[in-house]
């Protein structure tokens, strides 16, 4: 198939402000972490690059890539993120899902790499269960990371990808988002918790 090389302006503001907003609020470490949109209509979606520095992060820095196919328009010779199929798993799992983000905010990555896990408090939405799902961990990058990950998003919101980081989906952008917030911000609470307890 084919792959139309126009691509959205509107979308990728939303990505660069996005990504330059969670850069701001201290949820990325380095060039780990990635973001999408899926298009209107639903054949495209519009990914940040492999390598992305979320700090300096510009247009130039957003890939469009065909979902059925992987063929790709990039404007300065970029590939996207090595996460791009999960990116897809979790589109064509999902019918309500228009974004996903992935960061590496340090409190949730934090619960990622221990033994602990992260409780759901009150504050964004209907609580799905005692905790926030986990999917063991598989290289990043990697087809049962994509197949794994995708599944548990299935049913979940928000996952821990274990040894690895957070990642969340939503109807927009800025719920996604804002859900990757809301998990950072109950896992410094129970982080603040865990060490007033000691």
């Amino acid at each position: 198939m084919g792959l139309n090389k126009v691509m959205n302006n509107d979308i990728i503001e939303k990505i660069v402000k996005t990504a330059h907003h969670i850069y701001d609020k201290d949820m990325i470490l380095g060039k780990a972490g990635n973001i999408s949109i899926l298009d209107d209509s639903g054949k495209f979606i519009y990914i940040t690059a492999s390598g992305t520095d979320f700090k300096s992060l510009s247009y130039n820095d957003i890939i469009k890539v065909n979902i059925n196919d992987l063929s790709y328009v990039s404007r300065c010779d970029k590939v996207p993120s090595m996460e791009t199929s999960l990116h897809i798993g979790v589109y064509k799992n999902r019918d309500d899902v228009k974004s996903v983000v992935h960061v590496h905010s340090p409190y949730a990555t934090a619960f990622a790499f221990s033994n602990k896990r992260l409780r759901q408090l009150e504050g964004f939405g209907e609580i799905t269960g005692e905790y926030i799902a986990e999917v063991d961990y598989y290289p990043p990058g990697s087809k049962k990371l994509a197949k794994y990950a995708s599944e548990a998003l299935k049913n979940e919101d928000k996952v821990l990808l274990k040894d690895h980081g957070l990642i969340t989906v939503g109807m927009d952008i800025d719920e996604a988002t804002l859900l990757c917030e809301y998990v950072e911000g109950i896992a410094k609470t129970q982080y603040i918790t865990h060490m007033l307890n000691l």
